[in-house]
Formats: structure tokens, C-alpha cells, sequence
């Protein structure tokens, strides 16, 4: 292979870099360099590991992890707000499932970092799926999907779980012939694919695959420090970056904006499931699963493709030597040896990958293009016991999503024509998203506050 003629197309904006040769050289060099530069932080301690981090090389440190301004779409299959506003009504209808009784946000749950919070979700059968719901933040990014990649786009990913027997049991002719009945979508296929608005199979992962592209994790503190602001994380954060960039090899894996090299790795959990390898028919890669991206994650228990760990200090240690060796362990995983103080130092990085913004936002990135996911979807805020507004008009089929933005319970309790909804108890900063089918008044109330009053009028 000749290194001065390989080519490798970036990710965010579509160009190309040249690597190998003296490129390859000058970038494992400047590496070294940061890295000499982070070491010396970590034997320092305190705030001189943040001014190390920042000093060390911004090109090769902080400038790797910049958040992107723009979403990536296939050239053949661009952003239209038409068809993520169909990807979006589909994944929250029931329709898609062979009983219409779940949907996809049945277990990729908005208010839950589009996850559903447990270490395997249930099958129809009444047994436990093998892995657990993966995250769908920042799947723009991503090239093969599934946890062990079997799917390789995401027009075939989003098809997956609906045919799955065990997952929402749906057979393909059966959901065409369902869509095709109703007049909603017949609208919305003609207006999301004007010059040709069949409802099939490959217009209906076309529109999911689109909509799921824009979900897009927010901003958190540790973009604005990446971004120059030093006050946005801790010290202890900042310490946590030094070792996720060095002693604990963390970036080896987790790299990027989003935390993932999107690559397989065994990184020793114990089980009989092959994962990559079986995919792939390739022994060394047994046990290897994809790299989750780290975005939102001190929210996203309980961890690993299986559900196994429970928290992020449990996640430390598995990592700090508690791992499996075997001959199919990827080459960098080792023990590094992180002292408890290391251990809460990454703790704390990984908290500040957490956007402090309600989690339902999407494609919340300064100056992208792609906004669309939010279409459709007004924003009611509970705060001061009162709901902010206190009156919203809506047409028929849109949503809101009630957020708790305050420091105390609260709930929803909505009554109108054919509508009788209870959110239950909302804990602070959680959220709760309603549709509204049929036009007419509503009223919403909360139980808890129930001085609290807002107005929906459906047209």
C-alpha cells in the first residue's frame, strides 16, 4: 500500500484528508507530544492539568473532541423536513408493531436518552431480549449499527426491530397495507416524496432512517470548555480528561465528539454471546461488541451491550482490571491501575458529557441545518407552578412535551374529547410527550400543583 495515495473521507464535512507517509509521522508525533504534555499534568495535579490539557496541543487534544456545526446525510438520501416529520409520526405509532401495540419509542424512550433504563427490555415471548436497547443519540455518525454491526445503514437498521419475531413481530406487506389504508400517511408519504410517493418498504426506512439522523445530543458543559470556557466543567473534570486522553487509554475507543471510533472491541465481559464474530464468521472477533458513544452517559444505566453494570464507578473498575483476559481481549485493554481520587477524577468527565438541556431537543448543533426533528413538537414548561404558556393552540396530530423544569414534583393530567391521560409522578428535569389526534379543547392539570392550568385547542 502506498501511503502517499491513501485517502480517507471525514465524517462531518464530506472532504477528504490524506493519511500515511509524512502525515501519519507529523500526526503520532504531535500525539506523543500531548501526551508527554497530559502526563506531566497528571504528576502535577490540580488546576495545572487543565491549563496542560489546553496547552498541550489543541489540535490534536481538544480540537478532536469540537462538536460538528452540521449534520451528515447521505448524498442519495438528503434531509427533507417533510420526510423527518414522517420518520418522527411512525416511530412514536404503534402501527409499525404487529399487534399496534408498541412502538419504536416503546424502548427508545425520548425522556430517557432514547433508552429504556433497563439491562434487557422484554421480548413478546415474555423472555429477555439477549442485548440491551442501545441509545439512539448521534446515529448520523455512525456507519455500521446494531451491536455488533450487522446492519450496514441505517435505512436496514431501523427495519430490524419491527420484523424482529421477538421485538415488535411486524411483517413488512402487513405495515405497507396498514399505512396504504390510512389518509394521514397517504398525505404525509405524497408530501415527503412528491415525485414518487409509494408507501413501501424502502419509503418507509427512507423517512425513519431520516428522522433518526436528527437526533442529535445537546450541548453539555464539556463542549463549551472544549469550546473556551474554562468555568463550564471541574477541576476534577478537567483531571478526568487528562486521564481519559492518557493513563486510562480511554480515547483509544472513545474518541471523537462523540465518544466512539464506532469499532468493535472485546473489552472482557463475561457470556457465550459472540457478537461481531458470529456476525462476520470471524473467530478473533468474538466477544467484540460496538463502542457506545460516552454522550449523556452518567444517565444511561445500566451499562454495557448486555445491561450487566450498573453504574459508571462499576463501569471504572471493569475497566481498572476486572476484566476477562482471553485470547479475543482487544489489544487496548490493560490494567491501568487508577487510584479511587483517578477513579472520581473520571467520573466527573463523564458527567460533564451530559447536556444540561432537556434531552428531547434535536439537532441542537450551533448553526446546523438540520432542526427538523423538532417539527411538530411544542414545548411546555412547568415551572413556578404554573405551566409556560398557560395556553397553546395545536393542529391536529402534533405534539407536546411537558418538561419539569423545576426543582420539585410534578405531573400532567390531561381530559378532553376521547382523551384521558395521567403522566404520573415527573421527577425534576424529566419530560412527558402527548399527541393530540383529534381536534377540540383540552385542559391540563397538575395533580400534585393543581393550581396549575393550560388550555390546548386542537385544530
Amino acid at each position: 500500500m502506498r501511503y502517499d495515495t491513501c485517502w480517507k473521507r471525514t465524517p462531518f464535512t464530506g472532504g477528504a484528508y490524506r493519511f500515511g507517509g509524512f502525515d501519519m509521522m507529523r500526526r503520532d508525533l504531535m500525539r506523543r507530544v500531548a501526551r508527554f504534555y497530559v502526563l506531566g499534568a497528571i504528576l502535577t495535579g490540580g488546576a495545572a492539568t487543565a491549563a496542560a490539557v489546553t496547552a498541550a496541543d489543541p489540535a490534536t487534544l481538544k480540537a478532536e473532541f469540537r462538536r460538528p456545526d452540521s449534520v451528515p446525510f447521505p448524498e442519495d438520501r438528503p434531509y427533507s423536513a417533510a420526510m423527518a416529520r414522517l420518520g418522527e409520526r411512525m416511530f412514536q405509532d404503534p402501527i409499525l408493531s404487529g399487534d399496534n401495540q408498541s412502538s419504536c419509542a416503546t424502548c427508545h424512550q425520548p425522556e430517557n436518552n432514547w433508552q429504556d433504563g433497563v439491562a434487557k427490555a422484554m421480548g413478546l415471548d415474555g423472555m429477555p431480549l439477549p442485548r440491551r436497547t442501545p441509545t439512539m443519540w448521534n446515529m448520523a455518525w455512525g456507519n455500521l449499527y446494531f451491536w455488533d454491526g450487522r446492519a450496514g445503514t441505517l435505512e436496514e437498521q431501523v427495519l430490524g426491530p419491527m420484523q424482529n419475531p421477538r421485538e415488535m413481530g411486524q411483517q413488512m406487506d402487513q405495515l405497507v397495507h396498514e399505512l396504504s389504508q390510512s389518509a394521514e400517511y397517504q398525505q404525509l408519504f405524497s408530501e415527503a416524496f412528491p415525485e414518487a410517493p409509494t408507501i413501501e418498504s424502502e419509503t418507509i426506512s427512507q423517512a425513519l432512517a431520516t428522522y433518526v439522523r436528527t437526533i442529535v445530543s445537546p450541548e453539555a458543559p464539556f463542549d463549551r470548555w472544549i469550546a473556551g470556557d474554562e468555568s463550564a466543567i471541574s477541576e476534577g473534570a478537567k483531571r478526568g480528561f487528562a486521564l481519559f486522553v492518557d493513563k486510562g487509554n480511554c480515547s483509544a475507543c472513545h474518541s471523537g465528539w462523540n465518544f466512539t471510533d464506532n469499532s468493535f472491541q472485546d473489552i472482557g465481559l463475561a457470556g457465550e454471546d459472540r457478537g461481531r464474530g458470529a456476525v462476520i464468521n470471524v473467530a478473533k472477533m468474538d466477544f467484540a461488541f460496538k463502542t457506545p458513544t460516552l454522550r449523556n452517559v452518567a444517565e444511561r444505566g445500566p451499562y454495557m451491550h448486555d445491561g450487566s453494570v450498573a453504574t459508571l464507578e462499576a463501569v471504572i473498575d471493569h475497566y481498572n482490571g476486572r476484566f476477562l483476559k482471553r485470547p479475543t481481549l482487544a489489544r487496548d485493554m490493560r490494567d491501568i491501575n487508577l487510584t479511587d481520587p483517578e477513579k472520581a477524577d473520571l467520573v466527573e468527565l463523564l458527567k460533564a458529557l451530559t447536556s444540561d438541556r432537556p434531552a428531547v431537543q434535536m439537532g441542537a448543533l450551533p448553526g446546523a441545518e438540520v432542526t427538523g426533528a423538532t417539527a411538530g413538537l411544542r414545548r411546555i414548561s412547568q415551572r413556578g407552578l404554573r405551566f409556560d404558556p398557560e395556553h397553546v393552540t395545536l393542529n391536529a396530530g402534533e405534539q407536546i412535551v411537558f418538561v419539569n423544569d423545576d426543582n420539585r414534583y410534578h405531573n400532567v393530567m390531561v381530559n378532553g374529547p376521547g382523551m384521558s391521560f395521567d403522566s404520573g409522578a415527573m421527577d425534576p428535569g424529566t419530560e412527558s410527550t402527548l399527541q393530540f389526534p383529534e381536534p377540540g379543547m383540552f385542559e391540563a392539570t397538575c395533580l400534585i400543583h393543581p393550581q396549575m392550568t393550560l388550555e390546548v385547542e386542537v385544530k
